[in-house]
């Protein structure tokens, strides 16, 4: 009696069976499969370096949280590769930076984020 993992169970039923196939079900990116990480980090003002509390992060247009009171953010279900987080708050310029985003893990953003003040 053999015991099957159950997704590769299912997608050799679905499939046909196909060795190839089979071979796509041990990769689940192979079938189309993302897989999503998170993003952490903290949001800071260039001059004082005191954290900027309400600063809208976000990737893309689908993933966005606002900064705690101590700078700190979490992006969760962030799509695995490189990703743009863009940073922005009343009163500063925006700023971006990319991330390398690990499936099933966390990338932290090793540098504060600093926001450049408008004005004087």
């Amino acid at each position: 009696m053999h015991t099957y993992r159950f997704p590769v169970l299912v997608c050799a039923l679905v499939a046909g069976l196909t060795a190839a196939t089979l071979a796509g079900c041990a990769n689940p990116t192979a079938i189309g499969v993302q897989t999503y990480g998170t993003i952490t980090g903290t949001v800071v003002d260039v001059r004082t370096q005191k954290p900027i509390a309400n600063a809208l992060t976000s990737v893309g247009s689908q993933i966005a949280r606002y900064t705690q009171s101590d700078g700190s953010f979490i992006l969760p279900l962030v799509p695995e590769g490189t990703q743009t987080v863009t940073v922005s708050a009343g009163g500063y310029s925006t700023a971006t930076v990319n991330v390398m985003v690990t499936a099933n893990q966390t990338s932290v953003v090793q540098q504060p984020i600093a926001l450049q003040p408008i004005g004087p």
